[in-house]
């Protein structure tokens, strides 16, 4: 595991999935749809089967709750899966509107209770 990944989190994460539109940031990065794994305000997790690279710039957009949550952000965690299955990719959310943190703080919230 990254050590990274390891240290204590400033937001809490809900174990959910959701349909989510990565865009990797590169010429010819990759992008496509996945699920996130986790979610929170600061951040997702998400399956994916190409190596992203670590801090790789991308594009998040997320169907939570009737609404698109889009976000910049970068990656800071990939965690290989076995047997070939591709990666596990922990995202930062860099930049996020008011109203998006907002729904994502509420959808946390409501079901961390």
């Amino acid at each position: 595991m990254v050590e990274g990944h390891l240290r204590k989190r400033r937001y809490p994460r809900l174990r959910v999935e959701h349909p989510l539109f990565i865009e990797v940031l590169e010429e010819r990065g990759p992008q496509g749809f996945s699920r996130t794994r986790t979610i929170g305000e600061g951040g997702c997790s998400f399956a994916s089967p190409h190596d992203i690279g670590y801090l790789s710039l991308m594009k998040v957009s997320i169907s939570l709750a009737g609404r698109v949550v889009t976000a910049d952000g970068r990656a800071v965690y990939q965690l290989p899966q076995g047997n070939g299955g591709g990666y596990e990719i922990g995202v930062e959310f860099l930049r996020v509107s008011s109203e998006d943190r907002l729904h994502l703080r509420q959808l946390v919230s409501s079901r961390a209770r």
